[in-house]
């Protein structure tokens, strides 16, 4: 066998300068790194804080420029021209991503889930309307980065080293001093990676036993007002206390749903259960907060139809239900939460003519005129009937992006002041229809406004600025004028409605709060991770609680209730789980 010198020389030499030649794709990191400057300042700007917040949110994104600059000093190390494409088209798709994380970040509060994406597809105009021209200006940037590079020596390779040796450092040390509500703004935590090799993958659901045991304690039945008044129950989307100059001292958005106020009680400690309308309805509807179960899945509307609900029990006596939006119900499975709570009649946006028929504002629905134009109707064809009902109501036209309905400006003010007059010209209407005559209005969000909480809130709220929504609950027999102060959540709305006349009695003293799901390093994030709060200390103290399993497990001091919220929490899960198997419990992962 004899060794060819000439070959290997040849070999050697065209390597080098195949090597030499691919360069640092630098422009993929530089994108990066300016698309983390525009996020944090515009986080910044909506939130306040200054520059100490400018730079916190800053540095827990410099661990993902960290490892677009890794690759690109690895893209330059590689030997043949197939890995260079390979290795350039990751940092091409890790950048597109980025981009399409942090606008979705910049426009609804929350990441973007890729693993979600066949649930949102059959809505695609509805997604790409939260993308303006900065985002599609960005997508530009980026494809001009895609050809920027510099060349490869050995003085750019030890810059290159020491720069990705800081970049790591800085992350590292942003992760571990930045606070628990700015770490979710970060694409990529070194310490959620490190959380996710550590935590255990097998959680022991219910026993036998434990189900017996819990299952066995006094579970409280809806307290429905004596007189058996109808109901309305109108969800305004995004509605928010601190818009509310009436319930948070300032603001001045809902300056109509102010005035409004005068002519009933206003709770100005109400609490939404969870970050999205999906989970606002869950508790509104079901009659308990949504926490996830023992063997659940993470498709909350699904898991929470098949469970034994608030409005089944107004059902049971005697009650007609039914369910109004302007919205598309077959969306991410309301109309099967719906049919599984065994609601008697629910429409949308394709079961009613004129809204069928009408122009789309947002969220590829007909403006909320068109709603309380249907809802009016619906309360007269209800209030013919000899029979009590609830009729909830869930409005669309004040969902992000801003779109104004009519010929005002596409903004915050505008569209929420047209929104508040379509609510008092609904109020007129039902008053002037006789329904205060027996008939009870409860106005409230699905959920406070998807933009990041402020300063301002923070200073008014603490902890729970989060969670806050505001309830107005109108009725003939009820003071008008009045503000009612005492903590009261989502989830006992309906189930407590015949108590909120009782001035002295406790409402809901810990309101929970249900951090919303994602998908993150391929499995789901979020789903055993819980909030509470005080009323002793008017809510300013988050006390967060993981449930993995069958377990409750408190990440910081016990609070003084913890006991009594801990034997609520686990006969609502041990039964939501027996419930959604009706079969003997297993094991799960």
């Amino acid at each position: 066998m004899f060794f060819n010198l000439g070959k290997l020389f040849t070999y050697k030499e065209s390597r080098n300068r195949l090597v030499k030649h691919a360069g640092y794709p630098i422009g993929f990191a530089l994108f990066a790194l300016l698309l983390a400057i525009y996020k944090s300042l515009s986080l910044t700007t909506e939130m306040g804080g200054g520059v100490n917040r400018f730079l916190t949110l800053a540095g827990l994104d410099v661990f993902f420029v960290a490892l677009l600059l890794l690759l690109c000093i690895l893209h330059a190390r590689v030997v043949t021209r197939s890995l260079q494409f390979i290795s350039w088209l990751l940092l091409a798709l890790m950048s597109l991503y980025y981009l399409v994380d942090s606008f979705t970040v910049l426009a609804l509060d929350e990441h973007a889930s890729l693993f979600e994406i066949g649930r949102y597809a059959p809505e695609w105009g509805v997604v790409l309307s939260f993308f303006d021209i900065r985002a599609f200006g960005a997508i530009v940037l980026l494809a001009a980065a895609g050809f920027l590079r510099i060349r490869q020596t050995t003085r750019t390779r030890l810059i290159m080293l020491l720069v990705l040796v800081i970049m790591l450092l800085v992350a590292v040390l942003s992760a571990v001093s930045a606070p628990q509500a700015l770490r979710k703004y970060a694409v990529l935590s070194p310490l959620d990676i490190l959380d996710v090799m550590t935590t255990q993958g097998l959680s022991e659901v219910y026993s036998e036993e434990d189900v017996q045991f819990f299952t066995g304690l006094k579970h409280s039945a809806a307290i429905i007002p004596e007189t058996r008044p109808n109901v309305i129950l109108l969800v305004v989307e995004s509605l928010s206390s601190i818009n509310s100059a009436k319930v948070s001292g300032s603001g001045g958005w809902l300056n109509d749903f102010d005035v409004l106020a005068e002519q009933g009680v206003l709770f100005s400690n109400f609490f939404a259960n969870h970050q999205a309308s999906e989970g606002g309805l869950i508790a509104l509807l079901g009659g308990f907060p949504p926490i996830h179960f023992p063997t659940a899945t993470p498709y909350m509307f699904d898991e929470f139809a098949v469970q034994p609900s608030v409005i089944g029990e107004y059902q049971q006596a005697g009650y007609f239900t039914e369910f109004l939006t302007n919205a598309d119900l077959a969306f991410i499975g309301l109309d099967r939460f719906l049919s599984g709570l065994g609601v008697d009649h629910s429409r949308g946006r394709d079961e009613v003519d004129t809204m069928k028929n009408a122009p789309r504002v947002v969220q590829d629905a007909p403006s909320d005129a068109y709603l309380y134009q249907e809802a009016i109707l619906t309360v007269e064809r209800l209030q013919a009937a000899a029979q009590p009902f609830v009729l909830t109501v869930a409005t669309t036209s004040t969902h992000l992006p801003y779109t104004h309905p009519g010929d005002g400006s596409d903004t915050a003010e505008a569209v929420w002041a047209w929104s508040m007059q379509q609510l008092r010209a609904f109020h007129t209407q039902i008053a002037d229809a006789g329904f205060f005559e027996n008939g009870i209005l409860l106005v409230t969000g699905d959920h406070r406004q998807m933009r990041p909480v402020s300063e301002r809130e923070v200073k008014r709220y603490g902890d729970s600025a989060k969670a806050r929504v505001p309830l107005l609950v109108i009725g003939k027999d009820l003071p008008a004028g009045e503000i009612d102060t005492r903590f009261f959540q989502q989830s006992d709305l309906l189930r407590l409605l015949g108590k909120i006349d009782e001035p002295h009695a406790s409402l809901s003293p810990y309101p929970v709060w249900v951090e919303r799901y994602n998908r993150k390093y391929g499995r789901i994030e979020l789903i055993d991770k819980l909030g509470v709060f005080d009323e002793a200390d008017g809510g300013r103290h988050e006390y967060r609680i993981r449930v993995p399993g069958n377990r409750i497990e408190w990440l910081e001091r016990k609070p003084a209730f913890a006991r009594k919220l801990e034997t609520q929490i686990h006969m609502q899960r041990s039964l939501h789980q027996v419930v959604r198997n009706k079969r003997s419990v297993t094991r799960q992962d």
